[in-house]
């Protein structure tokens, strides 16, 4: 795939060429569609993820086409012939999460432009001082310049002036506009990386955020060694909580859940809702029957729990899956196991942990 085919701005951002302000307002524009799609998506944020996507966004703004998700999804099939989303590829392949080459740029460009135009706009706004100032001794010193001649000369250096003040200052509100614009577009990243990574019903990270750790975690035992437990755990009966109670009441109970994960896990293990009345659990450094005790420990806390209610307090129960890393893991392969492991515990009666080392 010839990259300078799909997107006219590659060279640039592949060398060291100086972007005009015409460039930098595509690649904003370029970044803004990208990460909306991606986040819609569930596309995981690599960097690998991130620099083909961006050719792909690159080729639809700069073509000026509309495309539905369907449509855009077919256009990266046709510039590459491999998943969408590198989390899904093979784990095998060794995926580097370190930014380079375009992404290491486009990230440095996305640090320094907000500085970048704030000092621009101060040397404008010091320059246009300047001038009016000097503008203005010249009109005092010429009234007492009696030679016509002379005085056309500094007419014309005069209204040179008051041109040249002119066009700094429609150059200086529209940087102004575009620096509005870019602080904009960073708190829109801030808020977007946050949704994109976290569940707000309960404040714990969600299923993409969580599987990217699980990656690297995978990729950290595949090259050093260090094991890692996963554990897969949801409610018992919980439908009938709903409803009987009522939704609000569900929604309670899963942040009440979410309350003991932060209470009873430590500050290094991984939490997160991974669906409905679901939740997982990474235990780094911990084999598989190290998870158990973990698993053992959040299964008491729940089970001894008292839930509010409107109608009083309820006690729940909840059924846990347990395993520990392999060599030749990837996210599918041990969330396949842990999830065989939680379908164990539901057909044994429930309120249980099952192992699958």
């Amino acid at each position: 795939m010839e990259r300078e085919k799909i997107c006219q701005l590659f060279s640039k951002l592949e060398g060291d060429s100086k972007l005009s302000q015409k460039e930098i307002r595509t690649i904003m524009e370029i970044v803004r569609k990208q990460l909306n799609f991606m986040i819609r998506n569930n596309i995981v944020m690599t960097p690998r993820n991130y620099e083909r996507w961006f050719y792909v966004f690159c080729s639809i703004v700069e073509s000026g086409r509309e495309l539905n998700d369907l449509e855009i999804l077919g256009l990266f099939k046709e510039h590459y012939d491999e998943p969408y989303d590198e989390v899904k590829e093979r784990a095998e392949e060794d995926v580097d999460t370190r930014p380079k080459g375009m992404v290491k740029k486009l990230a440095r460009i996305a640090e320094v432009i907000e500085r970048k135009l704030s000092e621009v706009i101060n040397t404008l706004d010091n320059h246009n001082e300047n001038i009016l100032s000097h503008k203005e001794e010249i009109v005092h010193e010429s009234e007492e310049i009696e030679s016509d001649e002379i005085r056309v000369y500094i007419k014309r250096i005069l209204d040179e002036l008051e041109m040249l003040r002119r066009e700094n200052s429609m150059l200086l509100n529209e940087l102004r506009k575009y620096h509005a614009d870019v602080v904009k577009l960073q708190g829109e990243l801030i808020s977007a990386r946050a949704e994109a990574e976290i569940d707000f019903l309960t404040g714990l990270v969600n299923r993409r955020r969580f599987e990217r750790a699980i990656l690297e975690m995978i990729n950290e035992y595949q090259t050093r060694g260090y094991p890692f437990a996963l554990i897969l755990f949801d409610i018992d009966n919980f439908k009938q909580i709903n409803d009987k109670y009522g939704h609000p009441v569900g929604d309670h109970v899963l942040k009440e859940i979410a309350m003991i994960l932060k209470t009873f896990l430590r500050a290094n293990n991984i939490s997160a809702r991974i669906g409905g009345e679901e939740f997982a659990v990474l235990v780094p450094g911990a084999t598989a029957r190290e998870g158990e005790i973990v698993a053992e420990r959040l299964r008491n806390a729940i089970a001894n729990r008292n839930f509010a209610t409107p109608e009083g307090e309820i006690r729940l129960t909840a059924s846990f899956g347990v395993t520990g890393v392999r060599r030749d893991d990837t996210i599918d392969t041990i969330f396949t196991r842990v999830d065989r492991a939680l379908y164990r515990a539901k057909q044994e009666g429930k309120n249980r942990v099952v192992v699958i080392e």
